[in-house]
């Protein structure tokens, strides 16, 4: 059953049009809003990349309608229906990508009230959502799902030793071909490598594996630095991680509130994965494709809908004094 009206929304960024769906409860309006935020690859306005559908958006912004509640997510720049380039985009472009979409939302989507806007970021999407709301102090709060705390090369690192794991487990021609062309024999000095790489290459896209990549993604995520932003932020925040979640640790959910200096929930989904699904076994990049086949677990979007109608009612609370 629908419980919201869909609609196609092209908005401005750096003088390219962004596409998107605005999800409307029915019948409803003067509605609190959440704008969502991509993790890290060349995500779609749903979270899906090619052979590789989490539908982490849709699942939540299905959810949020049925409880009342707008939503807005967008391809990203190059991506879907959208103008632009991905592959040579930075984080900058990222952040700017969003508050575009703030604005737009803020100004343009009629049911939508302008002091009730959220920013849910997922991933990198997370990592980003402390500096978007920097440029933008209206945001009602920040929703940060399966955030890191550390530096590029901790997670690079953390991320190698897991899939090195993996590769070990496999079997047969498969798994010997994987070991050539994936295996990582030194994880820390990769990464050491890459950095000087990434600091010595002039041009916009660059050999990463055998991907070519975004030079300034990879220049801009090394020199990242999230916690700079949290201790800086204006908003209210709710921080929800999951206990296998090995890309983006559950201890740096918890220390969100450490870091900020605002009203600030934090909570660790037992079982749950980076994708937010529940996840028997042990967390593995392999065990992605399995687990993204059922939905989100249910406790992520209760919470983040118990969160935002404890913002609305304390809101209203003050509005009253």
């Amino acid at each position: 059953m629908e419980f919201g009206l869909h609609s196609e929304v092209n908005f401005p960024s750096d003088k390219i049009l962004l596409s998107g769906t605005l999800t409307v409860p029915k019948g409803d309006s003067s509605l609190p809003c959440v704008i969502m935020v991509h993790g890290s690859g060349a995500q779609d306005r749903d979270g899906n990349m090619s052979g590789f559908n989490t539908q982490i958006f849709k699942y939540i912004a299905e959810f949020l309608a049925e409880k009342g509640i707008a939503s807005f997510r967008y391809d990203k720049r190059g991506i879907g229906k959208s103008e632009g380039c991905f592959k040579i985009a930075g984080l900058s472009e990222m952040v700017e990508d969003a508050c575009a979409a703030i604005d737009y939302i803020s100004k343009q989507a009629d049911d939508v009230d302008s002091k009730q806007i959220y920013l849910l970021g997922h991933s990198e999407g997370a990592v980003l959502a402390p500096e978007v709301a920097s440029k933008k102090h209206d945001l009602a709060g920040i929703i940060m799902l399966c955030a890191s705390l550390r530096s590029f090369e901790e997670d690079g690192v953390k991320n190698a030793e897991v899939l090195n794991r993996d590769l070990n487990k496999m079997t047969g021609l498969k798994g010997k071909l994987a070991r050539l062309f994936l295996y990582s024999k030194t994880p820390l000095e990769t990464m050491i490598k890459l950095r000087r790489k990434v600091e010595k290459t002039k041009a916009k896209r660059m050999w990463v594996s055998f991907s070519r990549v975004s030079t300034k993604f990879y220049r801009e995520t090394f020199n990242y630095d999230v916690k700079s932003f949290l201790k800086n932020s204006g908003h209210p925040i709710l921080a929800i991680g999951g206990s296998k979640d090995f890309q983006c640790h559950p201890d740096d959910t918890l220390l969100i509130s450490e870091v900020s200096p605002n009203q600030t929930e934090t909570y660790v989904v037992e079982g749950m994965d980076h994708m937010l699904r529940f996840q028997k076994e042990e967390p593995s990049i392999l065990s992605y494709a399995n687990s993204c086949s059922s939905p989100i677990m249910r406790e992520v979007n209760e919470r983040v809908y118990a969160w935002i109608s404890n913002q609305k009612a304390n809101k209203q609370i003050n509005q009253d004094k």
